[in-house]
């Protein structure tokens, strides 16, 4: 396996990649097709299986990144950041889901607060879309929400009763003690 330089340029630059590179596979990137173009030692065509085992990688890892210089060159043995998948609910859809959560539940739904499985009930209701328990908390935090969010007050709170039970149990100021000062017994 053989590599034919796109530049001439490239040797050179390969090895100050090598050298800078502190990512150890993107230097293995650099090294595969540096070893492809130049050999090793007195060896100058080598096979892809003694490529791979002087850079201690598989045969693929040697086949894909020889390939990637071949048709696009230093640059191509840079990879790109994966997209990843695309959301489920459109703009429109987050922005309804983002003013249903600031309005929080109805009175007449009996909820205190939306939790996860009751967020992906309603998502699915409303839009059509299903969505795993841990894909509502990933679509929350990528909405700016936070799923560990303070309870809030139930609906069926009773205010006096609470403030009732505050004045009772909390004290305004606890008496305060003396430490225990030990004495000398002779």
């Amino acid at each position: 396996m053989t590599v034919t330089w796109k530049d001439v340029a490239d040797r050179h630059r390969l090895r100050e990649l090598i050298v800078n590179e502190s990512k150890a596979k993107q230097r293995d990137r650099y090294r595969v097709v540096q070893i492809a173009g130049e050999g090793l030692g007195q060896e100058r065509e080598l096979h892809r299986e003694q490529i791979a085992a002087a850079v201690g990688r598989s045969r693929q890892f040697v086949d894909h990144w020889v390939g990637c210089y071949r048709t696009g060159g230093i640059e191509a043995l840079v990879p790109k950041r994966q997209p990843g998948a695309k959301s489920k609910l459109t703009p429109q859809q987050q922005e309804e889901l983002c003013a249903m959560l600031d309005a929080g539940p109805a009175p007449e739904e009996g909820l205190a607060a939306y939790n996860g499985p009751i967020l992906r009930q309603k998502i699915q209701e409303r839009f059509g879309k299903l969505y795993s328990l841990d894909g509502v908390y990933k679509l929350l935090h990528r909405l700016r929400y936070n799923d560990l969010m303070p309870r809030t007050t139930h609906p069926d709170t009773d205010a006096a009763a609470l403030e009732a039970f505050k004045k009772k149990s909390c004290p305004r100021s606890l008496p305060r003690f003396e430490p225990l000062i030990p004495t000398n017994a002779s």
